[in-house]
Protein backbone atom coordinates (compact mmCIF):
# COMPACT_ATOMS: atom_id res chain seq x y z
CA UNK A 1 0.00 0.00 0.00
CA UNK A 2 1.59 3.08 -0.82
CA UNK A 3 2.16 5.42 2.00
CA UNK A 4 2.06 9.74 2.54
CA UNK A 5 3.75 12.04 4.41
CA UNK A 6 2.36 15.16 5.88
CA UNK A 7 4.53 18.47 6.91
CA UNK A 8 3.92 19.42 10.51
CA UNK A 9 3.16 23.29 10.71
CA UNK A 10 6.22 25.20 12.51
CA UNK A 11 6.01 25.80 15.90
CA UNK A 12 8.88 27.88 16.14
CA UNK A 13 11.08 24.86 17.08
CA UNK A 14 10.04 23.33 20.20
CA UNK A 15 9.75 20.08 18.64
CA UNK A 16 13.10 19.82 17.46
CA UNK A 17 14.55 21.36 20.19
CA UNK A 18 12.58 19.29 22.92
CA UNK A 19 13.70 16.06 21.00
CA UNK A 20 17.34 17.13 20.11
CA UNK A 21 19.60 15.18 22.09
CA UNK A 22 21.89 18.51 22.53
CA UNK A 23 19.70 21.82 21.36
CA UNK A 24 17.45 20.85 24.50
CA UNK A 25 20.33 21.56 26.69
CA UNK A 26 20.83 24.83 25.04
CA UNK A 27 19.40 28.45 25.88
CA UNK A 28 16.30 28.49 23.84
CA UNK A 29 17.15 31.55 21.63
CA UNK A 30 20.61 29.90 20.89
CA UNK A 31 18.70 26.26 20.12
CA UNK A 32 16.28 28.63 17.62
CA UNK A 33 19.54 29.81 16.17
CA UNK A 34 20.70 26.35 15.21
CA UNK A 35 17.60 25.13 13.63
CA UNK A 36 18.00 26.06 9.69
CA UNK A 37 21.19 24.01 10.26
CA UNK A 38 19.36 20.86 10.83
CA UNK A 39 17.68 19.14 7.85
CA UNK A 40 14.16 17.76 7.71
CA UNK A 41 13.44 14.69 9.12
CA UNK A 42 10.83 12.18 10.60
CA UNK A 43 8.60 13.66 13.12
CA UNK A 44 6.24 10.58 13.80
CA UNK A 45 3.74 7.73 11.94
CA UNK A 46 0.47 7.61 10.92
CA UNK A 47 -1.27 3.98 12.07
CA UNK A 48 -4.20 1.98 10.69
CA UNK A 49 -4.98 0.49 14.25
CA UNK A 50 -7.09 -2.23 12.89
CA UNK A 51 -4.68 -3.50 10.61
CA UNK A 52 -1.80 -2.30 12.45
CA UNK A 53 -0.20 -0.85 9.79
CA UNK A 54 1.90 1.91 9.14
CA UNK A 55 0.01 4.30 6.54
CA UNK A 56 2.02 7.67 6.66
CA UNK A 57 4.67 10.00 8.68
CA UNK A 58 5.09 13.48 9.65
CA UNK A 59 7.88 15.47 8.66
CA UNK A 60 9.47 18.55 10.68
CA UNK A 61 11.17 21.15 8.28
CA UNK A 62 13.58 23.12 10.56
CA UNK A 63 13.84 26.22 7.35
CA UNK A 64 10.65 26.94 8.15
CA UNK A 65 11.02 27.86 11.84
CA UNK A 66 13.52 30.99 10.62
CA UNK A 67 12.51 33.79 8.64
CA UNK A 68 11.41 31.76 5.61
CA UNK A 69 10.59 33.73 3.43
CA UNK A 70 13.38 35.68 3.84
CA UNK A 71 16.22 32.92 3.14
CA UNK A 72 18.30 32.91 0.33
CA UNK A 73 17.17 31.09 -2.72
CA UNK A 74 20.04 28.91 -2.31
CA UNK A 75 19.35 27.78 0.82
CA UNK A 76 15.31 27.54 0.45
CA UNK A 77 16.45 24.99 -2.43
CA UNK A 78 18.62 22.83 0.02
CA UNK A 79 15.96 23.23 2.33
CA UNK A 80 13.58 21.70 -0.44
CA UNK A 81 16.11 18.83 -1.17
CA UNK A 82 16.48 18.09 2.64
CA UNK A 83 12.69 17.19 2.46
CA UNK A 84 12.95 14.92 -0.74
CA UNK A 85 16.38 13.22 0.83
CA UNK A 86 13.86 12.08 3.98
CA UNK A 87 10.95 11.02 1.57
CA UNK A 88 13.03 8.70 -0.39
CA UNK A 89 14.52 7.53 2.88
CA UNK A 90 10.97 6.13 3.69
CA UNK A 91 10.28 5.46 0.11
CA UNK A 92 7.19 7.72 0.52
CA UNK A 93 6.50 9.91 -2.91
CA UNK A 94 3.21 11.21 -1.89
CA UNK A 95 3.57 14.58 -0.08
CA UNK A 96 0.18 16.34 1.94
CA UNK A 97 0.81 19.94 2.73
CA UNK A 98 -2.25 22.00 2.79
CA UNK A 99 -0.10 25.17 3.51
CA UNK A 100 2.19 24.34 0.56
CA UNK A 101 1.47 27.30 -1.28
CA UNK A 102 2.59 29.86 1.85
CA UNK A 103 6.03 28.01 1.68
CA UNK A 104 7.11 26.52 -1.31
CA UNK A 105 7.56 28.78 -4.42
CA UNK A 106 6.51 27.25 -8.01
CA UNK A 107 9.85 26.84 -8.64
CA UNK A 108 10.49 24.54 -5.40
CA UNK A 109 7.19 22.81 -6.03
CA UNK A 110 8.36 21.85 -9.82
CA UNK A 111 11.97 20.93 -8.02
CA UNK A 112 9.93 18.31 -5.84
CA UNK A 113 7.56 16.90 -8.71
CA UNK A 114 11.17 16.53 -10.83
CA UNK A 115 12.08 14.06 -7.68
CA UNK A 116 8.81 12.35 -8.72
CA UNK A 117 7.19 13.94 -5.73
CA UNK A 118 3.29 14.03 -5.97
CA UNK A 119 1.98 16.76 -3.93
CA UNK A 120 -1.81 17.41 -3.10
CA UNK A 121 -2.62 20.57 -0.64
CA UNK A 122 -6.08 19.14 -0.01
CA UNK A 123 -8.19 21.74 -1.34
CA UNK A 124 -10.67 19.48 -2.48
CA UNK A 125 -11.74 18.33 1.35
CA UNK A 126 -11.59 22.03 2.53
CA UNK A 127 -13.92 23.25 -0.32
CA UNK A 128 -16.23 19.88 0.47
CA UNK A 129 -16.13 20.05 4.06
CA UNK A 130 -16.88 24.50 4.23
CA UNK A 131 -19.70 23.20 2.00
CA UNK A 132 -21.21 20.62 4.61
CA UNK A 133 -20.80 23.67 7.00
CA UNK A 134 -22.74 26.16 5.39
CA UNK A 135 -25.42 23.14 5.16
CA UNK A 136 -25.32 22.81 8.54
CA UNK A 137 -25.23 26.32 9.56
CA UNK A 138 -28.23 27.46 7.26
CA UNK A 139 -30.24 24.40 8.93
CA UNK A 140 -29.24 25.86 12.71
CA UNK A 141 -30.48 29.37 11.52
CA UNK A 142 -33.23 27.77 9.59
CA UNK A 143 -35.67 30.95 10.53
CA UNK A 144 -33.33 33.57 9.79
CA UNK A 145 -31.79 31.91 6.64
CA UNK A 146 -34.58 33.02 4.12
CA UNK A 147 -33.67 36.99 4.45
CA UNK A 148 -30.11 36.07 3.89
CA UNK A 149 -28.04 37.70 1.77
CA UNK A 150 -25.33 36.32 0.21
CA UNK A 151 -22.06 37.84 -1.96
CA UNK A 152 -19.79 34.83 -3.64
CA UNK A 153 -17.13 36.74 -5.61
CA UNK A 154 -15.54 35.03 -7.98
CA UNK A 155 -18.13 33.40 -8.91
CA UNK A 156 -16.49 33.20 -12.40
CA UNK A 157 -14.03 30.90 -11.58
CA UNK A 158 -14.46 27.20 -11.19
CA UNK A 159 -14.11 27.61 -7.40
CA UNK A 160 -17.38 30.20 -7.15
CA UNK A 161 -19.26 28.76 -9.64
CA UNK A 162 -19.26 25.02 -7.21
CA UNK A 163 -20.67 27.81 -4.39
CA UNK A 164 -23.57 29.20 -6.47
CA UNK A 165 -24.60 25.51 -7.13
CA UNK A 166 -24.62 24.87 -3.68
CA UNK A 167 -26.26 28.14 -2.65
CA UNK A 168 -28.62 29.13 -4.93
CA UNK A 169 -31.41 26.81 -3.94
CA UNK A 170 -31.25 27.58 0.09
CA UNK A 171 -31.69 31.13 -0.27
CA UNK A 172 -33.32 34.00 -1.69
CA UNK A 173 -30.97 36.73 -2.39
CA UNK A 174 -27.60 36.47 -3.80
CA UNK A 175 -25.23 38.56 -5.65
CA UNK A 176 -22.13 36.88 -7.98
CA UNK A 177 -19.09 38.92 -8.91
CA UNK A 178 -16.23 38.63 -10.49
CA UNK A 179 -14.03 40.08 -13.40
CA UNK A 180 -15.95 38.08 -16.28
CA UNK A 181 -19.23 39.78 -16.63
CA UNK A 182 -19.96 37.51 -19.54
CA UNK A 183 -19.44 34.52 -17.99
CA UNK A 184 -21.11 36.10 -14.59
CA UNK A 185 -24.18 36.40 -16.89
CA UNK A 186 -24.49 33.53 -18.39
CA UNK A 187 -24.13 31.51 -14.57
CA UNK A 188 -26.94 34.20 -13.59
CA UNK A 189 -28.74 33.14 -16.74
CA UNK A 190 -28.59 29.31 -15.73
CA UNK A 191 -29.03 29.55 -12.31
CA UNK A 192 -32.25 31.22 -12.86
CA UNK A 193 -33.57 28.97 -15.05
CA UNK A 194 -32.46 25.87 -12.52
CA UNK A 195 -33.13 27.07 -9.46
CA UNK A 196 -35.66 30.15 -10.11
CA UNK A 197 -33.12 32.25 -8.50
CA UNK A 198 -32.59 35.93 -10.30
CA UNK A 199 -28.67 36.93 -8.89
CA UNK A 200 -27.54 40.00 -8.97
CA UNK A 201 -24.48 40.75 -11.30
CA UNK A 202 -21.38 42.97 -10.83
CA UNK A 203 -17.86 43.29 -11.40
CA UNK A 204 -17.10 45.34 -8.15
CA UNK A 205 -15.94 43.50 -4.75
CA UNK A 206 -17.29 46.23 -2.71
CA UNK A 207 -20.86 45.63 -4.13
CA UNK A 208 -20.89 41.82 -3.99
CA UNK A 209 -19.74 41.41 -0.38
CA UNK A 210 -20.95 44.36 1.43
CA UNK A 211 -23.57 43.84 3.83
CA UNK A 212 -24.11 40.31 3.10
CA UNK A 213 -25.05 38.00 5.69
CA UNK A 214 -22.91 35.36 3.97
CA UNK A 215 -19.96 35.55 1.94
CA UNK A 216 -17.48 33.24 -0.03
CA UNK A 217 -13.79 34.35 -1.63
CA UNK A 218 -13.00 32.57 -4.44
CA UNK A 219 -10.62 34.43 -5.41
CA UNK A 220 -9.30 37.04 -3.47
CA UNK A 221 -10.82 40.70 -3.13
CA UNK A 222 -8.45 43.14 -1.84
CA UNK A 223 -11.09 45.14 -0.15
CA UNK A 224 -12.01 46.16 3.22
CA UNK A 225 -15.89 45.92 2.81
CA UNK A 226 -18.57 46.61 6.23
CA UNK A 227 -19.80 43.84 8.10
CA UNK A 228 -23.38 42.85 9.65
CA UNK A 229 -24.48 40.29 12.20
CA UNK A 230 -25.24 37.86 11.96
CA UNK A 231 -22.63 36.74 9.00
CA UNK A 232 -20.25 34.01 8.06
CA UNK A 233 -17.06 34.39 5.57
CA UNK A 234 -16.21 31.43 4.23
CA UNK A 235 -12.34 32.11 2.59
CA UNK A 236 -12.31 29.47 -0.15
CA UNK A 237 -9.15 30.35 -2.55
CA UNK A 238 -7.51 27.73 -3.83
CA UNK A 239 -4.08 28.20 -3.05
CA UNK A 240 -4.70 29.03 0.63
CA UNK A 241 -3.78 32.56 0.10
CA UNK A 242 -3.68 35.37 3.08
CA UNK A 243 -6.50 37.94 2.08
CA UNK A 244 -7.09 41.38 3.95
CA UNK A 245 -10.69 40.50 3.97
CA UNK A 246 -10.40 38.62 7.54
CA UNK A 247 -8.56 40.79 9.14
CA UNK A 248 -10.38 43.53 9.88
CA UNK A 249 -11.57 45.30 13.48
CA UNK A 250 -14.65 43.79 14.86
CA UNK A 251 -13.89 40.33 13.53
CA UNK A 252 -13.93 39.40 16.74
CA UNK A 253 -17.52 40.14 17.51
CA UNK A 254 -20.23 37.81 18.52
CA UNK A 255 -22.00 35.92 15.37
CA UNK A 256 -19.66 37.09 12.80
CA UNK A 257 -17.37 33.86 12.12
CA UNK A 258 -14.90 33.75 9.55
CA UNK A 259 -14.41 30.68 8.15
CA UNK A 260 -11.16 29.02 6.91
CA UNK A 261 -12.72 25.41 6.88
CA UNK A 262 -14.50 22.36 8.04
CA UNK A 263 -13.44 20.52 11.20
CA UNK A 264 -13.24 16.89 9.97
CA UNK A 265 -13.50 14.21 12.57
CA UNK A 266 -10.71 11.66 10.86
CA UNK A 267 -11.55 7.49 11.06
CA UNK A 268 -12.02 5.76 14.34
CA UNK A 269 -9.51 3.39 13.23
CA UNK A 270 -6.52 5.94 12.50
CA UNK A 271 -4.14 7.09 14.96
CA UNK A 272 -1.21 9.63 15.39
CA UNK A 273 1.06 9.85 18.00
CA UNK A 274 0.52 13.79 18.61
CA UNK A 275 -1.87 16.12 18.82
CA UNK A 276 -2.79 18.04 15.33
CA UNK A 277 -3.67 21.68 13.94
CA UNK A 278 -6.15 21.80 12.05
CA UNK A 279 -4.20 22.07 8.69
CA UNK A 280 -2.18 19.26 9.87
CA UNK A 281 -5.45 17.30 9.93
CA UNK A 282 -6.57 17.92 6.48
CA UNK A 283 -3.19 16.77 5.64
CA UNK A 284 -3.92 13.38 7.37
CA UNK A 285 -7.20 13.25 5.86
CA UNK A 286 -6.24 14.16 2.64
CA UNK A 287 -3.38 11.21 2.66
CA UNK A 288 -5.65 8.52 3.96
CA UNK A 289 -7.95 9.34 0.80
CA UNK A 290 -4.97 8.96 -1.71
CA UNK A 291 -4.14 5.77 -0.09
CA UNK A 292 -7.87 4.16 0.04
CA UNK A 293 -9.95 5.36 -2.34
CA UNK A 294 -9.62 5.40 -6.22
CA UNK A 295 -12.37 7.51 -6.97
CA UNK A 296 -10.79 10.24 -5.02
CA UNK A 297 -7.17 9.77 -6.67
CA UNK A 298 -8.59 9.70 -10.19
CA UNK A 299 -10.88 12.50 -8.93
CA UNK A 300 -7.77 14.39 -7.75
CA UNK A 301 -5.42 13.30 -10.90
CA UNK A 302 -8.42 14.73 -13.38
CA UNK A 303 -7.56 18.37 -11.86
CA UNK A 304 -10.71 19.84 -12.59
CA UNK A 305 -13.12 20.71 -9.64
CA UNK A 306 -16.85 20.81 -10.39
CA UNK A 307 -20.20 20.19 -8.09
CA UNK A 308 -21.02 16.47 -8.95
CA UNK A 309 -17.13 15.62 -7.47
CA UNK A 310 -17.57 17.39 -4.46
CA UNK A 311 -20.56 15.88 -3.97
CA UNK A 312 -18.98 12.61 -4.45
CA UNK A 313 -16.52 13.35 -2.13
CA UNK A 314 -19.50 13.72 0.66
CA UNK A 315 -20.80 10.49 -0.51
CA UNK A 316 -17.29 8.80 0.24
CA UNK A 317 -17.36 10.71 4.16
CA UNK A 318 -20.45 8.73 4.78
CA UNK A 319 -18.80 5.02 3.25
CA UNK A 320 -15.08 5.54 5.60
CA UNK A 321 -16.55 7.37 7.76
CA UNK A 322 -15.79 10.79 8.50
CA UNK A 323 -17.67 13.16 10.36
CA UNK A 324 -18.13 16.96 10.48
CA UNK A 325 -18.10 18.16 13.95
CA UNK A 326 -18.24 22.30 13.41
CA UNK A 327 -15.37 24.67 11.26
CA UNK A 328 -12.15 26.25 12.21
CA UNK A 329 -12.57 29.75 12.87
CA UNK A 330 -9.21 32.05 12.84
CA UNK A 331 -7.31 29.56 13.65
CA UNK A 332 -9.97 27.69 16.64
CA UNK A 333 -12.36 25.14 16.32
CA UNK A 334 -15.82 25.84 16.50
CA UNK A 335 -17.90 22.57 17.54
CA UNK A 336 -21.79 22.94 16.06
CA UNK A 337 -23.18 22.35 19.76
CA UNK A 338 -20.79 25.45 21.13
CA UNK A 339 -22.02 27.43 18.01
CA UNK A 340 -25.60 27.08 18.59
CA UNK A 341 -25.54 27.95 21.74
CA UNK A 342 -23.61 31.23 21.62
CA UNK A 343 -25.54 31.91 18.19
CA UNK A 344 -29.20 31.87 19.97
CA UNK A 345 -27.45 33.59 23.37
CA UNK A 346 -26.23 36.68 21.10
CA UNK A 347 -30.62 37.15 20.31
CA UNK A 348 -31.96 37.85 17.33
CA UNK A 349 -32.05 40.30 14.87
CA UNK A 350 -29.47 41.77 12.40
CA UNK A 351 -27.20 44.75 13.56
CA UNK A 352 -24.75 46.82 11.13
CA UNK A 353 -21.51 46.65 12.44
CA UNK A 354 -19.79 50.59 11.48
Amino acid sequence: MEKFAVILKPDGGKRLIGSHPILKRLPVRAAQKCLPCLSAQKAGVIVDTDHHETLGAFIDVPGFFANWNQMEETHRIKTVKGIVRVLEKMKIHLLCFPQMHRFFTEEEIHCLQQRDIVLSDGFHHRLAAMLLVLKQLLTITAAQAPYFEVGIWGADTHTGQIWVEAIAGEVNRMCIGGQDIGKLKRLAEITLRTTGLACQVTDKPEICLSDKNITVLAEPAGISISKIQPSFHFLSIPGNRASDFFCEAGDNMQRIYNIEMGWMAPPRDVEVLKELDPWEELGVLDGLFHVVSRVYREDIRINSLTFNRIKRLHTLYELYPVKLQGFIHQGSRIHFDRFRREYFKAGPGVVKIQ
